[in-house]
């Protein structure tokens, strides 16, 4: 006669260090901000922090280049003695290399400024042209995430572990490949801490053909990681810790590159006995729509 071994207990996850989306992600000794590597630091920043970066940039060289010019009165034909703003001005039309014929440099000082200027425009201006261009080029995956992680029974019986991916795009996306992972925490016999990422197994983890929604779906089975989800209260579930991250990479035709998303689920972000409510309807010519606006509604497991 065997003896049953009962499920094991969700140990407590480490949800401080683990998520792509809404958990704080926190690096001592690294800098957010680093100026010896700025080329990723100018693709890493949002559109609004990089507009304000290349303005206070212009701005900075303009008037480097106006106290230049400010600093050796005479050399600068029509240029006010005294006036810092007619040098800055000056320093603008120079850098961008406009000359609108007012004021001129008529000394050998400010022909020298003037030239070293308008090398530094061009570098400027050829630099800024190919970091716009790389952060637009740079590929949006438009994947959506539903909401809330579902815990439902299966035709089987069989509890399983649901999360619904929407494509965002009109058009369809190919080779499209998922991975669910959780994070375990285990105190070793002799008190050392470990984190460990652990894969859960996808009745499906690719799929060719990605024109509307897809179902990751995790049979939820005793051998599971996830195996005290079986029986687990909505009261045990919100004590466990449990996070749980899925990502999935497809290839966009249009774009004619990979595109990577990713979303991380709390205890609280997983509803149990509840499943996905249909978001794909077909009309009589069989024609399927699908209502992204219903991607995270959830129904009751009946």
């Amino acid at each position: 006669m065997t003896k049953k071994t009962s499920a094991p207990k969700i140990k407590h996850m480490d949800t401080g260090v683990f998520g792509a989306n809404s958990a704080k992600l926190d690096k001592i000794g690294v800098s957010r901000f680093d100026l010896s590597d700025p080329y990723h630091l100018a693709l890493t920043l949002t559109w609004p922090q990089f507009f304000a970066s290349l303005l206070v940039v212009y701005l900075l060289i303009n008037s480097i280049f106006a106290l230049l010019y400010f600093i050796a009165p005479g050399t600068i034909l029509n240029l006010q003695p005294g006036s810092l703003l007619d040098a800055f001005f000056f320093s603008v039309e120079t850098l961008a290399t406009v000359g609108y014929g007012n004021m001129a440099p008529v000394a050998l000082y400010s022909h020298i400024a003037s030239t070293v200027e308008i090398f530094v425009s061009m570098m400027l201006t050829a630099t800024m042209t190919g970091l716009v261009f790389v952060r637009f080029s740079k590929p949006k995956a438009k994947l959506l995430f539903a909401s809330q992680a579902a815990v439902s029974r299966s035709s089987d019986g069989e509890p399983q572990l649901m999360i619904r991916v929407g494509n965002g795009r009109l058009n369809t996306l190919h080779d499209a490949t998922a991975r669910l992972s959780t994070l375990s925490s285990s105190t070793a016999p002799n008190g050392q801490y470990f984190r460990t990422l652990i894969d859960l197994e996808l009745q499906r983890s690719s799929l060719p053909y990605f024109p509307l929604t897809w179902t990751v779906i995790h049979k939820i089975t005793e051998d599971s990681p996830l195996a005290a989800l079986r029986d687990a209260t909505v009261q045990e579930l919100a004590e466990s810790g449990l996070r749980i991250t899925v990502s999935l990479t497809a290839r966009d035709p249009s774009l004619g590159a990979q595109i990577y998303a990713s979303h991380a689920y709390s205890a609280a972000d997983i509803a149990l006995d509840m499943r996905y409510a249909d978001a794909i309807t077909a009309n009589e010519d069989d024609h399927s729509v699908a209502d992204m606006r219903k991607i995270s509604n959830l129904e009751p497991d009946n």
